[in-house]
């Protein structure tokens, strides 16, 4: 790594300047040295570089950054730990199911949806905790969490819980979330369904 550069970004992360930190690492302009240097100030105090490095690693593989992946689920900062959770999803870490379940009952709701919704993209068959845990949960968004992974999860073989997922959705729509949800069931209304599903899609649809 070019001394120069290192040096400018101990300064700048020492700083918290996170303006000066992007455009050093662009000039660095090598991968590998990028993600080490994230690495080595991944421990920052400063709330602001956590959560920059931790979007940062979301963009690199390797058993080194899920390891700062599993120690940032523990991490006071609720950004930090959605960016931990997307790490260990995106990446297909199956061994850290158990921590990704143990975000289910997070404190913050977003990060609680987002457990979920990875634990889905890892497509292991978790449903019966996960109806448990939707119905215990008294959050809307982490609620929507839950329903989209058993819908991923296979869960959708169940007429019920499609039908479920549906009023769900139907119940928190707004006018701040009705273009994101009505296409989708507009979507969904297009496949080959069972008559029981059509029939509730129609009464939203029509």
């Amino acid at each position: 790594m070019p001394n120069k550069i290192h040096q400018n970004l101990l300064i700048a992360f020492q700083n918290a300047d996170l303006e000066t930190i992007e455009a050093l690492l662009i000039e660095l302009n090598n991968s590998e040295q990028e993600k080490q240097i994230l690495l080595e100030f991944a421990d920052s105090p400063d709330r602001d570089v956590q959560s920059f490095i931790y979007s940062k690693l979301y963009d690199y593989d390797g058993n080194d950054v899920i390891q700062a992946a599993v120690k940032g689920l523990q991490n006071e900062d609720e950004v930090v730990r959605i960016s931990a959770i997307e790490i260990i999803g995106k990446q297909q870490v199956f061994e850290q199911l158990p921590a990704l379940i143990n975000s289910l009952t997070d404190s913050d709701e977003l990060v609680r949806c987002y457990a979920a919704e990875n634990i889905a993209f890892l497509g292991t068959d978790l449903k019966d905790q996960l109806v448990m845990q939707a119905k215990a949960e008294q959050d809307e968004v982490a609620r929507t969490g839950l329903y989209y992974a058993l819908y991923s999860l296979g869960a959708s073989e169940s007429h019920v819980v499609v039908i479920r997922t549906i009023h769900h959705l139907v119940d928190i729509m707004n006018a701040a979330n009705k273009d994101a949800i009505l296409p989708a069931l507009h979507d969904l209304s297009q496949r080959e369904l069972p008559v029981s599903i059509k029939e509730v899609l129609n009464e939203y649809l029509d």
